[in-house]
Formats: structure tokens, C-alpha cells, sequence
């Protein structure tokens, strides 16, 4: 079995790859989320473990958008790893000789406050993960990256200052992804995404059904439907407590002009 992540070996993707799967999986990793979904959809790998949502900066839209398009893959799980920031680089440098500073735009927006304080001299430059980042300085001189802490070791790098996040409630959703097949499993979440005519009360009526059948919407967004500006789709997270959700989507799916299933798993 092969699973797929966003990498390389450091980033909190493949962190929490190894805390989900265990030895007899092979875990390879992709370039960007859009690849490591695309090599599922294509089969070169079982499973994908991708982020989808940040406690601090919301959703990630590069997942929510490719699970969405693409028809044949859904959600088999979800779960929750806690998220530090961490100041390394190649030497223990002053933090006033530091004149390039890497990382992903999230790790960059979840310390800003740090960055603004500590680091003034240093120019930012955004790239696709933080262990790239961690790779990028490792041999680069008076740089410094902002990474999860097992990059110390994955790239030999010092560290400078740990948990430089402005928020320690920072928690990042992963979902695993797998193909769609018709295997009967027990779950007590649903996610779905569905769109609705562009008229008044239109949402209104759709978020009534849930209310009708005591259903209990745990989350819900909206991304643009790619079709002309002002329509857009909505997802949502359903706590499954009774069959009624069977009833709900039949009536939902009568009054909306798209829907799919996303995914059906236990919630974390």
C-alpha cells in the first residue's frame, strides 16, 4: 500500500503521516497538494493525506477545490495535529544578521507578529512547504526558515527559537483520501458540498432541511463555483446521530442545482 503527501520529509503533512500510517505503507512524497490528490485520482497511490483547514488561517482551498472536481475520490478520515512554529537555520545566527527568511505564506501569516518584532532585516520569500524551506537554508548563509521542529534533524539545521507562532491554538484538519468505492462502513460524519439556484431564500431553504431532521451542521463555507461571479458552492460537515440524514439529502437534493458527497468517516 502507497501513501501519498505533501512534501518533503519534514513538513507537518508528513508528520502526521507517520502518526496515521505505520510501517507497511510507503510513503511517498508530491510537490503540492494538486499532485498528491491527482496521484490518488490516477491510482500510483491507495491512500492521500492532505490539510484542509487551519484553526487560525480557515480552509485550505487548494484541497477543498480539487476534492470537489474531482468525481471519483472521497473521505475516508480526519485528524487533528497541533501545530508549532519553529525559527532554524544552518548556524546559530543573531537574529539581526538575518537577511532572507523561508516559508510557506501560512507558517509566514501564523507568526507575522514574531516576524515584525524579531526580524525586520529579512527578506521573505514564500515557497510550496516548510521542510523546502528548511532544504532551501540549510546551505544558504545568514538565512533562516520557519518549519516544524523535526526539520532540525531531517536537514541539520540549529534551532534559533521555539513556538514563535503568535497563537498557540493552532491546530491543522488533515483528511485521508482514498477512491470511491461501495464499501458499507460505519461512520458519524458527512461531508458534502452542494449549490443552490441563484435566487432569494434559495440557501435558506437548503440549511432548513438539516434543521428539519435534527441535524447538527458542524461547519460550513463557501467557494466559488468557477462558473460566473457571484455563484458559488457550500460545504458542509454533518454530525450523523440518526438515520434522518438519509431523508434529509433526498429532500435536499431535490431543491439544489449540485451536489456530491465528499466523505464518510468517523469524526476525530
Amino acid at each position: 500500500m502507497k501513501v501519498g503527501y505533501l512534501g518533503p520529509k519534514g513538513t507537518f503533512s508528513y508528520e502526521i503521516c507517520n502518526k496515521v500510517f505505520d510501517e507497511s505503507y510507503e510513503k511517498i512524497p508530491f510537490k503540492t497538494i494538486k499532485d498528491t490528490i491527482i496521484a490518488l485520482e490516477n491510482s500510483k497511490i491507495d491512500r492521500a493525506i492532505v490539510p484542509v483547514e487551519n484553526s487560525l488561517q480557515g480552509c485550505v482551498t487548494e484541497t477543498i477545490d480539487c476534492i470537489i472536481e474531482i468525481s471519483d475520490i472521497e473521505i475516508c478520515a480526519e485528524k487533528v495535529l497541533k501545530i508549532n512554529q519553529n525559527l532554524m537555520a544552518k548556524e546559530n545566527y543573531n537574529l539581526c544578521n538575518i537577511t532572507e527568511l523561508y516559508s510557506h505564506p501560512q507558517a509566514l501569516a501564523q507568526c507575522r507578529n514574531y516576524i515584525e518584532n524579531n526580524l525586520k532585516n529579512a527578506e521573505i520569500i514564500e515557497v510550496s512547504s516548510t521542510a523546502l524551506a528548511a532544504k532551501e537554508v540549510s546551505n544558504k548563509e545568514n538565512a533562516a526558515c520557519i518549519c516544524n521542529i523535526e526539520c532540525a534533524k531531517e536537514y541539520n539545521l540549529t534551532l534559533l527559537e521555539k513556538e514563535i507562532q503568535d497563537n498557540n491554538f493552532n491546530e491543522t484538519k488533515f483528511i485521508v483520501l482514498k477512491k470511491v468505492d461501495k464499501e458499507e462502513i460505519e461512520f458519524n460524519k458527512l461531508s458534502m458540498v452542494f449549490a443552490t439556484k441563484h435566487e432569494p431564500g434559495a440557501l435558506y431553504k437548503a440549511l432548513g432541511i438539516f434543521d428539519k431532521y435534527g441535524l447538527n451542521l458542524t461547519k460550513i463555507e463557501s467557494r466559488p463555483a468557477k462558473t460566473k461571479l457571484g455563484e458559488y458552492y457550500f460545504i458542509v460537515d454533518v454530525d450523523i446521530e440518526n438515520k434522518n440524514y438519509i431523508k434529509a439529502i433526498e429532500e435536499l437534493k431535490n431543491i439544489v442545482t449540485f451536489y456530491k458527497v465528499l466523505g464518510r468517516y468517523t469524526k476525530e
